[in-house]
């Protein structure tokens, strides 16, 4: 790590946009990691405890003083490789290290500057004030948390800011220094009407340039204002102003003084931004002339706001953008998903970003009435135009407009504006700036063809934290915390939309006596859900409006959407559904476009989609859909997804069911893969049984009463791909409800039973090692299978028979079973079973000492494997013959090929059989005598294999575990080891690993000096050894006692 170097320059920024700069250059941070650099560089030093309310208010984390570490801790991680310092800790306070410079205390020292100069020398002190506005001239502390703290901060930074530039305003008016004052001043008297000490320096800076009449029109403004507002008269200050005015006592206009005059930098100063250029009298550059008036016509910012960080940070940058070209942005989303609140808040908050003033339409109140020509119009009015001069025709108001704001800096905010002919979006480019300095937000639900270039951004609902948080603000915390699962099913049923959220939320406050789960039954009750707890019709009235715009395609692939068995959908979907791909991509541009649906992104998954749950209720009442035509697009769409999973199964690491056989000619026919896929295939095979698994189990339930062929297909096409999965349990679960529908007449319903019982019996066996209920399940799908003359399947229930027998120690059974597997091959070859009979075989071997043939059978299975796609086979093939060479003393292949195995496993991404090759590599570290690495390897084997639920591995690896800390000389732990390991292999009916933890059990116990209950280990491995059919005692220490050395002091045992 490189040292700290004072050579960096390091800046911290807190009066515009919170930034870290590390020699100029802006470095990544959160939210959270600005906020606490914000804080400390407004401060000598600041406590985790002081900090808690600034960057979380009243909702901090249980863990508030944690959490500051780690940030702390964080930041210090990530400036480490610049080699920068920047927090130093001093007990239980932190501060910015003294090498890093803020703009915070640039402006501190210019203000001093101007301040100490004022008395003696004003004209010195003008360029230092000047200098400090220019330094701090937008909005402070942007990007942070709106916290009640953070707030406060700012609201104290604005008081210091007008504060200055009321002295400095007085330095100037006492140096006859006034041309621009007017133009500077109108705009800040009009944003701070009641300060009066502003008011009285616009009137005399507007009488020191000749314009009194405009000065007295000031004067009787203010005094209107306080008197019918307040009640009150004029200050003194205002009333002496008034006076000099009339006396002509105002301060004349003097000599120009040079505005960007700087004070000598400091050497560790942080360069100010330029100052403004001159302005002259009159001129309107950067804010109004004085005789304009600004408008300021938004509404009252939301009073509860919640989430929206991205979105809104990307409305204070194209702010920022503003100032160097015209900036419109589109705002586009569902009707309440808080498009309009949004856009006001980013307007509230850039006001001081656009003096010119901020200008408000909301196209819904006067739906049909407002056109772009009455909005021009009604804004140039607001904009000073007398009436009379405002242009009757509608090409003449939009040039004056675009010629007012020309040289203007001024907010347009058109807010639910409508994509309809006729009404308040036709030419809608007459209402947005052209030229650098302004900037639009434009809200619509649908995107507008008239914004043309412009910045787009898509609201979508709520998450599931930021929805609860609203709904606590609206009914109280108690009532939240009181049934979570309860808020949870809220907040789903409104679909995370904030004005379906306000909605339940408010009749939830009506009803102190209403439990939230009884309002969850209540919506869930009626058809509309929670549109008909909208009583002004705002919900039902704008979706309906959507509607009637959107294509009809996307209006029949919604009603279809809305009855699938599953909310996520891939964007092939509507074209299934509606039997046309064209249609169905016409269809999902329509849907997006009017946000009926969302996207869901999800690690290793292909992007997704979601019909709104709103949308979804709506399309009963809009588009229903009856049971047949349901019936027919579920039914086109299970063969798609047939056809699509036939095309990928044969290219995932996995194999070992057959593909099933297609029921007719016209059906997709699932063939077998050929050879070895690439990378990419594989990717993308693994990628959509990911993507799609969840729509394959719940299509195969949907269409199991009417086309049960279709479902239970479904299910086999993607049963090598569900069998390590985590949805095993439910695809096990699908196949069970799908079975039910197969007890009919016919060989396709009797070969789809057969093969589902086949598969049970594997997981069973192969998954949670219930090798009895397996062995009887394989045996009977094994019979079923044969009499259908389907061989290959016939084959794999016979492979599943052999497994599940030699667990039990059931040796001649299982061979019994593998030689019936290889009669059925020779008349139906598959490599990939032959390749598993095999790995059965050469197991017996091993498990019976038999190393030579399991080292011949083993390599034989890898060449076999090596070019057919089933890679999980051949590594497990691999790891096994390691096995059988370091039991034969072969360490350095051992390694080699368990070093291969486990790189397989990386490169297909196999957990699984990744946790069996570290419990190899383990294995072989304990023979050369390395427990440390030993009880390591072991014990990541180990927790993966608790974590996948793997009951055989876990009793396993403690055997492995045992040996590793027999020679650290750990003999209690290993003894423990040992006796779990004994009793969860009993509980899996696996008489040899239990024979085999006994026997190491039975070593370990005398070398701790207890030789009875050795023996009765001993006694006990002998019974198991019985029931295993491995009755010779010499056989059985070469097959399990072989190798495993410990140490007992100095001398091995």
């Amino acid at each position: 790590m490189p040292t700290p170097s004072t050579d960096r320059q390091v800046v911290v920024r807190v009066l515009a946009e919170v930034e870290l700069l590390v020699d100029g250059a802006t470095q990544s941070l959160s939210q959270l990691e600005r906020g606490l650099l914000a804080r400390a560089a407004l401060s000598a030093s600041v406590s985790a405890e002081s900090l808690t309310p600034w960057l979380w208010g009243e909702r901090p984390p249980a863990s508030a003083h944690n959490r500051v570490q780690a940030l702390v801790s964080g930041l210090r991680r990530k400036l480490a490789p610049l080699g920068v310092s920047l927090i130093d800790t001093h007990g239980s306070s932190y501060r910015l290290d003294p090498s890093v410079t803020t703009d915070f205390a640039l402006w501190t020292a210019l203000v001093d500057d101007a301040r100490a100069h004022r008395r003696n020398d004003p004209a010195a002190s003008l360029p230092s004030y000047q200098a400090a506005l220019a330094s701090f001239r937008h909005a402070p502390l942007v990007g942070l948390a709106s916290t009640d703290a953070v707030e406060a901060e700012r609201e104290h930074f604005e008081q210091l800011r007008l504060t200055v530039v009321e002295e400095r305003n007085a330095v100037a008016l006492a140096l006859g220094e006034v041309q621009s004052l007017p133009v500077e001043l109108a705009p800040l008297v009009a944003a701070h009407p009641y300060r009066e000490t502003l008011v009285s320096q616009l009137m005399l800076a507007l009488a020191a340039t000749g314009q009194q009449e405009q000065a007295l029109r000031v004067y009787r403004d203010v005094y209107t204002r306080l008197d019918d507002e307040l009640g009150v008269p004029p200050s003194a200050q205002l009333q002496e102003a008034h006076r000099q005015v009339l006396a002509g006592e105002a301060p004349s206009a003097g000599p120009v003084l040079v505005r960007d005059a700087q004070p000598e930098a400091r050497p560790d100063a942080l360069t100010a931004p330029p100052g403004p250029e001159p302005v002259a009298p009159g001129s309107s550059l950067g804010a109004p002339p004085a005789a304009m008036p600004v408008p300021r016509t938004l509404p009252r910012r939301p009073a509860t706001f919640l989430g929206r960080e991205r979105e809104l940070g990307l409305l204070m940058q194209a702010g920022r953008d503003a100032e160097h070209e015209a900036v419109v942005v589109s705002v586009t989303g569902l009707t309440g998903v808080g498009k309009s609140a949004l856009a006001v808040l980013a307007g509230q908050r850039l006001r001081d970003a656009f003096p010119g003033g901020t200008l408000y339409l909301d196209a819904a109140t006067d739906r049909g009435q407002s056109t772009p020509d009455t909005v021009l119009g009604a804004f140039l009015r607001l904009m000073g135009v007398s009436p009379d001069a405002v242009p009757d025709q509608p090409d003449a108001r939009a040039g004056l407009f675009r010629s007012l704001i020309d040289d203007r800096r001024v907010l347009i905010v058109l807010d639910n504006v409508l994509n309809d002919p006729g009404a308040s979006s036709a030419h809608i480019g007459d209402l947005l700036p052209a030229s650098p300095g302004s900037m639009a937000i434009v809200t619509s639900r649908l995107p507008l063809a008239d914004l043309g270039d412009c910045r787009r951004i898509s609201l979508r609902s709520l998450d599931q934290p930021d929805a609860t948080a609203l709904l606590e603000s609206l009914v109280g915390r108690d009532r939240v915390v009181e049934d979570p699962e309860a808020t949870t099913s809220l907040v789903e049923l409104t679909g995370s939309l904030p004005l379906a959220l306000r909605l339940v939320g408010a009749r939830l406050a009506q009803r102190p006596d209403l439990a939230i789960r009884s309002m969850v039954d209540r919506l869930r009750e009626v058809n509309g859900g929670v549109v008909d707890l909208d009583p002004a019709g705002a919900l039902q009235s704008s979706l309906e409006a959507v509607w009637s715009r959107i294509p009809k395609d996307a209006r029949d692939a919604a009603a279809l959407l809305a009855h699938l068995p599953t909310h996520n959908f891939s964007s092939w979907v509507p074209g299934s559904l509606l039997g046309d791909p064209a249609r169905g991509e016409r269809a999902m541009d329509g849907l997006i476009e009017a946000s009926f649906v969302e996207p869901v992104l999800r690690d290793r998954r292909q992007a997704q989609y979601r019909l709104h749950d709103l949308v979804r209720r709506a399309t009963g009442t809009h588009r229903p859909v009856g049971a047949g035509e349901r019936s027919a697009g579920l039914a086109r769409l299970g063969e798609t997804l047939l056809a699509l999973a036939a095309e990928q199964q044969g290219h995932i690491p996995l194999q070992f069911l057959p593909p099933p056989p297609s029921p007719e000619a016209s059906s997709p026919q699932v063939t077998d893969a050929q050879g070895t896929p690439s990378a990419a295939q594989r990717t993308r095979a693994t990628t959509f049984f990911e993507t799609e698994s969840e729509m394959i189990r719940a299509l195969a339930r949907a269409v199991a009463p009417t086309r049960p062929g279709l479902a239970w297909r479904l299910l086999a096409v993607s049963a090598n791909a569900h069998h390590y999965s985590v949805d095993q349990s439910d695809w096990m679960a699908a196949a069970k409800e799908v079975a039910a529908h197969l007890d009919g007449p016919g060989d396709d319903l009797q070969l789809g039973a057969a093969v589902l019982t086949l598969c049970e019996a594997w997981h069973l066996q192969d998954s949670t090692s219930q090798s009895r209920t397996a062995l009887a399940l394989a045996d009977q799908a094994r019979r079923s299978l044969t009499l259908l003359g389907a061989s290959r399947y016939a084959a794999a229930a016979s492979v599943v028979v052999a497994s599940a027998a030699i667990s039990m120690g059931l040796r001649a059974q299982s061979e019994e079973a593998l030689a019936r597997a290889s009669d059925l091959l020779v008349r139906s070859p598959d490599a990939v079973l032959a390749g598993w009979v095999g790995i059965i075989q050469g197991t017996i071997h091993n498990d019976y000492d038999e190393m030579v043939d399991a080292e011949r059978e083993f390599t034989r299975v890898r060449d076999v494997l090596a070019t057919t796609p089933s890679l999980l086979a051949y590594a497990l093939a691999t790891l096994e013959l390691s096995r059988a060479c370091w039991r034969q003393g072969q360490l350095g292949s051992a390694n080699i090929l368990i070093n291969e195995a486990l790189k397989l496993c990386e490169d297909i991404g196999d957990e699984h059989m990744y946790s069996y090759g570290l419990d190899a590599r383990a294995e072989v570290s304990i023979e050369l005598g390395n427990g440390e690495m030993a009880l390591d390897e072991a014990t990541r084997s180990f927790q993966r294999a608790v974590a996948a639920k793997d009951a055989f591995l876990t009793a396993r690896v403690r055997r492995t575990r045992a040996g590793a800390l027999v020679v650290l000389g750990r003999l209690e732990e290993a003894e423990a080891e040992l006796r779990a390991s004994v009793e969860e292999c009993t509980a899996l009916n696996r008489p040899l690993s239990v024979a085999a933890a006994l026997h190491e059990l039975s070593v370990v116990l005398d070398l701790r000096g207890n030789p009875a209950a050795a023996s009765e280990a001993l006694r006990q491995e002998r019974a198991a050894r019985a029931s295993a059919h491995l009755a010779a005692r010499e056989n059985f220490e070469a097959a399990f006692g072989r190798g495993r050395t410990v140490a007992r002091g100095s001398r091995p045992v």
